[in-house]
């Protein structure tokens, strides 16, 4: 199978899948509930839509062969490309089965975890600066935000000092939540991954305006 027909049989299995999920959506409330948000089917069938315009993008630039991809006759996976899409897809098969058993956070964790350190072979600064950051990012859009619920397994008892936090009526029921590990630890990580991170950009700065200074002195004791 070439790169051209490669792109065309996806783009229209993947607008087949957006069609499908836009119907099974439609079935429940896709628009916005007043004082309470968006419908239950209100993500699911904009972001299928999303996908749909995408989809139809593709094959619109297909036919008029505007892209490499859809002019090129070359060999769609080698050898070496398939490893790389077996084992992100089986990655991804243990998030999902993760989450049924230990909860979408705690999946998502060893997930990146797994996928950034062991297959991606990333540092353990980055990788541990996005398993702390992105599932506190995904609960607080998600739960906090549009009050979507996530599946957590048998975790869902250790965020009711969360849920404490967020629905706490005075400043006493916030602190008295926020002095539950499950409400701290991920706002210190967070934190110090923030830290981190500033300090890094600011170390390199300082690296780079020493070195510039270097290379100027040099130059003009060379003049």
């Amino acid at each position: 199978m070439t790169v051209r027909t490669a792109e065309i049989v996806v783009a229209i299995a993947l607008a087949l899948c957006s069609i499908g999920l836009m119907v099974k959506s439609a079935e429940l409330n896709i628009g916005w509930i007043d004082r309470k948000g968006p419908g239950s089917g209100f993500w699911p069938f904009w972001l299928s839509a999303g996908m749909l315009l995408s989809c139809l993008l593709t094959i619109y630039r297909w036919f008029k062969r505007i892209t490499p991809e859809s002019n090129s006759s070359e060999l769609y996976i080698s050898g070496s490309t398939l490893k790389v899409v077996g084992t992100s897809a089986a990655s991804i098969l243990f998030l999902l089965i993760t989450t049924q058993f230990m909860g979408i956070y705690i999946a998502l964790f060893l997930f990146l975890l797994i996928y950034l350190r062991l297959i991606g072979g990333h540092s353990w600064a980055l990788v541990l600066s996005l398993t702390i950051c992105l599932p506190v990012f995904i609960f607080s859009l998600f739960e906090w935000g549009l009050k979507i619920p996530l599946p957590k397994a048998f975790t869902d008892e250790w965020f009711y000092p969360v849920f404490d936090l967020m629905y706490a009526q005075n400043t006493a029921g916030a602190l008295a939540a926020f002095k539950a590990p499950i409400v701290s630890l991920p706002i210190f990580g967070v934190l110090a991954v923030a830290v981190y991170w500033i300090r890094e950009y600011f170390s390199k700065r300082r690296i780079s305006s020493t070195d510039s200074s270097s290379r100027g002195a040099t130059e003009t004791a060379t003049d």
